[in-house]
């Protein structure tokens, strides 16, 4: 019966019934579709055919836990809380270190003086209930500056990295106990070497792979998104006409061969039988196969930034399916009001995948 209850806030109705039928909702073997999180918890369920549901919000434990907390990330069935912290801490212990490959040089800081850090992106390595050495890497933006903030569970305060190749990043993503992270000035793929020293994790080299991508006639430029998928690395990239995703060139998929030097890109025009879930804070694979009514080969974009109009949606919304190039409109259901803050800033979406 559970089988046949895909959405996840049905299950949880399910599991309200009764002790018996919780225990019920507990032994199956798919798990339910993905729902779209906002900033502020708020929440809208992807359904069979595609379609997202309204926005509803996510109580949260109590009025301490909810107050000034927003979504910046989601592990599987985790979600990644960031909180306002108005206390004061000053440190020391200052390391630099030099990039391999590259003219610059990343600063790293462990227990350095408090500085502000606004993290937009953050991801995980593992679940935090499996593995006591979860590592968990944040992008942090504040007044244009960027820096990547690396920490695990015993560490007392992060290490933060900071450096060109930091700045401009388009995207991260933690791949075998490694940081990948895109810059979208260079277009290269810069990868941080990761290793434990007194003070806990600490950046011990830096690559940088220089990119060569299939050029696509009339388009002025790329985004980038990196996703795991069956174990591999996988690059998507959106390259862009004049007019954000309405005027869309191409969009390429491309698995990255790490085993080379430099890296090797090889487009792919098939997920086997998975679609993927890119988002502001989160880009996940997801085994549509399992489900009747999902359609597998497709990516369902939820991202800011290719249209700059002054007028237009706060995210492009799109579902781009890999068999025939087409692009469509996606989650039309979420008005741009729900997108936006009360002070009109973007509540920045995260795709979640609940376990059960």
């Amino acid at each position: 019966m559970v089988g046949r209850l895909p959405r996840v806030d049905y299950r949880a109705r399910l599991r309200s019934v009764c002790r018996a039928w919780r225990a019920a909702a507990r032994v199956h073997g798919r798990p339910p579709l993905p729902l779209l999180v906002l900033s502020d918890l708020s929440f809208s369920a992807f359904c069979a055919d595609g379609a997202m549901t309204g926005v509803r919000r996510i109580p949260l434990p109590s009025w301490e836990m909810a107050a000034g907390v927003r979504c910046a990330g989601s592990f599987d069935g985790w979600l990644v809380g960031v909180q306002l912290n108005k206390g004061r801490h000053f440190g020391d212990g200052r390391k630099s270190l030099p990039i391999a490959n590259s003219s610059g040089a990343v600063q790293c800081t462990v227990n350095g003086a408090q500085h502000v850090m606004s993290f937009c992106k953050v991801v995980l390595s593992s679940s935090p209930d499996r593995d006591c050495k979860c590592i968990v890497a944040a992008v942090s933006v504040h007044r244009s500056t960027a820096g990547l903030a690396l920490w695990w569970p015993g560490m007392t305060s992060w290490c933060v990295c900071q450096g060109g190749c930091i700045n401009k990043f388009s995207d991260i993503a933690l791949y075998q106990g490694k940081v990948y992270m895109f810059s979208k000035v260079t277009t290269d793929l810069f990868v941080f070497d990761i290793s434990e020293d007194d003070s806990g994790l600490m950046v011990s080299g830096v690559e940088r792979c220089v990119t060569q991508l299939p050029e696509v006639k009339d388009s002025y430029g790329q985004r980038w998104n990196i996703v795991e998928w069956h174990g591999k690395l996988l690059l998507v990239v959106i390259y862009l006409g004049p007019e954000g995703w309405h005027n869309i060139c191409k969009i390429g998929v491309f698995e990255v061969d790490l085993s080379t030097n430099p890296f090797r890109f090889t487009e792919i025009d098939s997920l086997d039988g998975d679609c993927i879930f890119i988002s502001s804070c989160s880009s996940k694979s997801f085994r549509a196969c399992l489900y009747d009514g999902v359609e597998d080969d497709l990516i369902y974009f939820i991202d800011g930034g290719l249209n700059h109009s002054r007028n237009a949606s706060p995210f492009d919304k799109f579902v781009y399916n890999m068999r025939d190039g087409t692009l469509a409109p996606f989650a039309v259901e979420i008005a741009d009001d729900n997108l936006r803050a009360p002070d009109g800033s973007l509540m920045n979406p995260t795709w979640f995948f609940p376990s059960e």
